[in-house]
């Protein structure tokens, strides 16, 4: 930890890299930055964050952030002579002033080829927020392994670092030649000054990460890393059988160890932080994975365990509900009748009733020590929103219903309604709420016709100003990936709609409204609030999401319905149709995974993110960490996202994932499996 506090005190560390190579060609012009194509799921927003749309040859500017998420990757174009290519789950930002360039790495890693050197006006650096890696034209890769510790591989040419600690003034510095690996260190020790290292090695074939290797052509390089070890001897036999099968080996991935069997209890809730909440005799309590109980069986329901481990019980009784959040330990952090919820790695309470005065309620934040963070009035009808990403949405809102305009007895609903963005620092973002400027766009034309209706002596009391328009709509949840549900069940309608984290809405639609119909799509139904029409949910480390992106999951009837937004951006509950649709099942899980769990009849299995149909099977769970369980002819296995066969698992009755466990039943049993540690 004093290490840690230590390196964020330094500034930044200077790696002047300067190339011993010959130029061929023309000069390099100014960066001329664009995505030249993508590989997966990647994101880009602008300078000021919001959200921008992904396309080859998009143009990219200052300010500019790109992020790959898992099996993803992006290339980038900063003119015709240096090409940056990310590798999956890293983040950068671009920043451009004149003819100098810098390539922020927030996380992973970034290979960069710079064919030609850089004229005498240019820069080009790839920095962290504590380090700068200066290029002037060669072939690597830098990799952001934590604070304080980057490592630089050369390929083609030679660098020159240096690392340099300004508090303490302590430098250090090397030339690295091709074929090299320097890590670059600024380690402290408590009560000691800072201490820069450079640690240089060699590098051997083995050690590219394939996302190079894809890139470069190690034999034109004419470096020795193109030339293969050759074993001689008599295990050169047998070395052929066992480099055969390392790529097998590698393809099979991960695998999957037994860790418990239970046949004890009735029912069991989503296992995360090696907590898993069980049912037995009617009531709930909670196990770790060695079956061992941690809270006795005494609830009547429980909250599923956030990544930490931390959870909630709960207890109903003819007086109310009163809860009690427990740590993977089974130790009680906090207990009462106010509603709360682990997510995170804190916890949230509803405070209301009593404990505030009649009327009055507050969403309080905390550390799992017991440290107040944030405090915030809450709407009446605000409930808690779950971290995701490390923010929280929260609303407010301050409304004056007074008469506006002279004689005219005319009510203008005035006031503030804000989403905000509350981090786990306290601090909140606040941003209008897109729904009440959307009313008060609508309210005006009819304000200002009331106002020359009263001035003309018409009606004291003219309409309402599109009063009608404007529901409170709270955010359903936290963002994800760019897009919020927003609703309402404060009347009849239980609306709904679909809002960007740019604060724009996408859609908007009156749900209970809708009923699908053969030829029309989605249609208005006089029996709304019919009990069978819903939206599914799903959740991730405390936080319930109705959403992925710009998706929805409506049951309808006894269908599941995938819904997109984007596909008709603009809708509202009197246009939508089947423009909308994506998908239909009879059952559809979303998840934070790359295919979803899809029940069609007897079968299930899994679909794409653009609602097509990617495998089917017997039986099927859903996806965790990219591996889910399938049942064939009665046999469970492991797959992958390829959908391969990675481990036969033995028979199976049925297959399912329990949060971070895979679970195959055989009779009473069920058998939990947990990805090899």
């Amino acid at each position: 930890m004093q290490r840690m506090m230590r390196n964020r005190q330094i500034v930044a560390l200077l790696v002047a890299v300067a190339l011993l190579l010959t130029a061929c060609g023309s000069s390099a012009s100014a960066a001329a930055m664009s995505l030249a194509k993508t590989a997966g799921t990647v994101g880009i927003a602008d300078g000021d964050g919001k959200s921008v749309p992904v396309s080859e040859d998009r143009s990219l500017y200052s300010g500019y952030q790109v992020g790959t998420e898992a099996k993803s990757h992006a290339w980038i174009s900063l003119d015709d002579v240096k090409l940056v290519k990310m590798d999956e789950e890293s983040a950068i930002e671009l920043r451009k002033e004149n003819r100098n360039l810098e390539i922020f790495v927030n996380s992973g890693q970034l290979f960069f080829n710079i064919t030609e050197p850089l004229e005498e006006d240019e820069t080009l650096d790839i920095r962290t927020s504590t380090m700068t890696v200066g290029i002037r034209g060669t072939c690597g890769w830098v990799s952001v392994l934590e604070e304080g510790h980057m490592q630089v591989c050369v390929l083609e040419g030679k660098v020159h670092c240096e690392v340099t600690d300004s508090v303490s003034g302590q430098s250090a510095e090397a030339e690295v030649s091709a074929g090299e690996r320097a890590d670059l260190y600024i380690r402290s020790e408590e009560g000691e000054d800072a201490a820069c290292e450079i640690v240089k090695s060699k590098i051997s074939r083995a050690d590219i990460p394939d996302f190079v290797l894809e890139e470069v052509n190690l034999e034109a390089l004419g470096t020795e890393l193109a030339e293969e070890p050759e074993e001689t001897g008599e295990e050169t036999a047998e070395e052929p059988q066992e480099t055969a099968e390392a790529p097998e080996e590698e393809a099979a991935g991960e695998t999957v160890e037994e860790i418990l069997a239970l046949s004890e209890y009735e029912s069991f809730g989503s296992a995360r932080g090696g907590v898993m909440p069980v049912k037995k005799d009617g009531l709930w309590g909670a196990v770790n994975y060695r079956n061992e109980v941690i809270v006795p069986f005494e609830y009547s329901n429980f909250q599923a365990p956030d990544d930490s481990g931390n959870f909630v019980m709960v207890d109903t009784t003819e007086e109310g509900r009163f809860y009690t959040l427990f740590d993977p330990q089974g130790n009680i952090l906090y207990e009462g009748n106010q509603q709360v919820r682990a997510s995170g790695g804190m916890y949230i309470v509803l405070r209301e009733g009593d404990l505030l005065g009649e009327g009055q309620r507050e969403i309080a934040y905390y550390r799992t020590e017991g440290t107040l963070v944030q405090a915030l009035s809450a709407h009446p009808w605000a409930f808690i929103n779950g971290f995701y990403d490390g923010v929280s949405m929260v609303y407010r809102a301050e409304a004056d219903d007074a008469p506006v305009g002279e004689g005219a007895g005319y009510s203008y609903y005035t006031g503030s309604y804000q989403i905000g963005e509350l981090d786990t620092t306290g601090n909140v973002d606040w941003h209008e709420d897109p729904l009440y400027v959307r009313y008060l766009e609508r309210a005006e034309e009819q304000y200002q016709s009331a106002v020359e209706e009263a001035a003309s002596g018409g009606d004291d009391f003219a309409n309402m100003a599109g009063m009608d328009s404007y529901y409170t709509r709270l955010p359903l949840s936290t963002a994800n990936h760019g897009y919020y549900v927003a609703g309402t069940f404060e009347y009849d309608a239980g609306w709904i709609s679909m809002c960007t984290d740019t604060y724009e809405i996408l859609g908007e639609c009156d749900f209970y409204h809708a009923e699908p119909d053969a030829e029309k799509g989605f249609v208005y139904s006089e029996d709304y609030f019919d009990e069978q029409n819903s939206f599914r949910s799903f959740y991730h480390d405390g936080a319930y999401f109705y959403n992925y992106g710009s998706n929805m999951v409506w049951t309808v009837g006894e269908r599941d319905v995938l819904v997109d937004f984007a596909l008709h951006p603009g809708m509202t509950f009197e246009t939508a149709d089947n423009r909308i649709v994506k998908a239909v099942y009879d059952t559809i899980h979303m998840s934070d995974e790359n295919y979803w769990l899809v029940q069609d009849g007897e079968a299930w299995g899994y679909i794409d993110h653009d609602g097509q149909e990617a495998a089917m099977f017997e039986d099927a769970a859903a996806f965790y960490h990219g591996y889910a369980l399938v049942r064939e002819e009665g046999t469970a296995y492991l797959i992958d996202e390829t959908f391969e066969k990675l481990q036969e698992l033995g028979e199976a009755d049925s297959v399912s994932t329990i949060g971070e466990l895979f679970v195959v039943t055989r009779g009473d049993t069920k058998y939990f499996y947990q990805l090899g540690q």
